[in-house]
């Protein structure tokens, strides 16, 4: 677990911290995320004796450790003996969502490097970083690429701007979430977070990939838009485009598209004009 995480982000007190590694378990992708963009998550999970899993063992005060499991109440909690880089043999536990379905799946790009970038920085094993750093990692299918192919031009869609877009209802059958300007009427049962109602999510998809705050730096949908030209990679690009994966997968095509934001096609109009 990262330190400054912890700190920081959990509000607790990290006491003393090490790099260390546990045998029998290993680093596992069963937990189910969001299809076609996030499709799982990493999980602690028991394996073979030659298996072996590494992390950093931090200490934290009783009270801490109290505010610790209610913040990760999900988990079960494992005691176990883990061997520190130093040589130390630490008691500790760890946490884990146990599961009688093992199925696994492959993790996003971004969320793979989210994981070596930590594994890094916390000092841990250079081999096991490298392991984890070549581990597959999800790509859409044939099928889903397809399906971008049938979506409306924007030009063929009825504009709707970014406040009537805010004012379309939250509950009820149906909500409305936006992607690269495309507008998705989707049943609001698809729809996971709340805070996708109801506007553009480009943004918010290209912060999440460039590891910035969602929430500190939220821009709710408004514009100036970051548009796929201005973005720093292809490898950005396609992960807001997997995220309009994600919303094509909850709608009819090529109905569930009932519009596009004016006020992202005004700025991509204005782009074009400016480049000639």
């Amino acid at each position: 677990m990262n330190v400054d995480f912890v700190n920081n982000k959990k509000g607790l007190k990290v006491l003393d911290h090490s790099p260390a590694s546990l045998k029998g378990w290993r680093m596992g992708f069963n937990l189910a995320g969001f299809d076609r963009v996030e499709p799982a998550f990493a999980n602690a999970m028991q394996g073979d004796p030659s298996d072996e899993i590494h992390g950093v063992a931090i200490k934290l005060s009783l009270e801490d450790g109290e505010k610790m499991d209610r913040m990760e109440g999900g988990y079960a909690k494992k005691n176990v003996v883990v061997t520190a880089y130093d040589g130390r043999e630490i008691k500790a536990y760890l946490y884990t969502r146990e599961k009688e379905d093992k199925t696994e799946y492959l993790p996003s790009k971004r969320y793979l490097d989210v994981l070596v970038s930590g594994a890094k920085a916390a000092g841990l094993d250079e081999h096991y970083t490298a392991r984890l750093a070549r581990l597959p990692t999800y790509a859409p299918t044939p099928e889903t690429l397809a399906l971008r192919k049938t979506l409306p031009s924007p030009q063929s869609l009825p504009p709707i701007t970014v406040a009537d877009l805010a004012g379309k209802p939250r509950e009820g059958d149906y909500g409305y979430v936006a992607v690269l300007g495309y507008v998705f009427q989707v049943p609001r049962s698809k729809v996971i977070f709340r805070s996708h109602l109801g506007r553009d999510l480009t943004a918010r998809a290209s912060r999440q990939y460039r590891g910035i705050s969602l929430d500190d730096n939220d821009d709710m949908g408004r514009p100036p838009f970051r548009l796929a030209s201005q973005m720093d990679s292809p490898e950005e690009v396609e992960y807001v485009w997997q995220w309009l994966d994600h919303y094509i997968g909850k709608t009819k095509m090529p109905e569930g598209v009932v519009g596009y934001v004016s006020e992202y096609r005004k700025q991509e109009a204005e782009e074009e004009s400016e480049g000639g």
